[in-house]
């Protein structure tokens, strides 16, 4: 008995060294530190410059905290998500974003389809439709339109003007007319029974000179 307990000692104390063992060689030795930091997908060099100098080179690889590092990041509107992966071996950090997409401007700012205001640099957004309201609100409420339209006639919609925080007014070039329909939409209810009736009425012989459709009443539509 007492030989048993006395490899059992040993097991754990074997154990045990090989625990402060690594213990020490991750969290205090000079190996496996911190030598480059790599930012992927960044759009802005002066924003990766920041990015790679918030972590430490030459800090140890276990001490990373990936979540603050990633809670840090936020502070950047254009930042959707990222990663944080380390090669311990070679001590590189690569740090991975993704950039929100924007569907529509707001205010000389993107918009994505989540109703999140951001900006991101170096973006041409003279194809994206503009909208108008007075807060952060009406834009949301206008994304919640524009992303509930069918691709082809959401594609032609230039822009969107939000009346309080249940009304828009839509700005269309639309294809079949040749030219621009101010458009009448009204709130965020009866999504496909407008689109089928603003379909409809543009596509009548007796509407091919109208510039202007009220849809807000979809069972009652005026054209003028």
């Amino acid at each position: 008995m007492k030989r048993i307990h006395g490899r059992s000692g040993m097991a754990i104390s074997i154990v045990f060294i090989v625990l402060v063992s690594a213990a020490y060689v991750l969290g205090w030795s000079s190996l496996f530190t911190v030598k480059q930091v790599v930012v992927v997908g960044s759009p802005n060099p002066s924003e990766t410059f920041v990015i790679q100098h918030s972590i430490r080179v030459g800090g140890k690889m276990a001490r990373l905290e990936s979540q603050a590092i990633a809670k840090s990041l936020k502070t950047y509107t254009w930042l959707d998500h990222s990663t944080i992966s380390r090669n311990w071996f070679k001590g590189i950090v690569t740090v991975r974003v993704w950039t929100r997409t924007p569907i529509a401007q707001f205010h000389n700012h993107l918009v994505d389809e989540a109703g999140i205001v951001f900006d991101l640099p170096s973006v041409d957004a003279s194809h994206l439709p503009t909208i108008a309201g007075p807060d952060a609100a009406s834009a949301k409420f206008a994304v919640n339109i524009l992303t509930a339209l069918p691709l082809q006639l959401r594609s032609q919609v230039r822009s969107i003007l939000v009346h309080g925080s249940d009304s828009a007014i839509l700005t269309i070039n639309d294809l079949t007319l040749d030219r621009a329909l101010t458009v009448a939409w009204g709130d965020e209810t009866n999504t496909a029974l407008k689109v089928q009736v603003y379909q409809a009425l543009v596509a009548l012989p007796e509407n091919s000179k109208i510039h202007a459709i009220d849809l807000s009443a979809p069972h009652a539509p005026i054209v003028k």
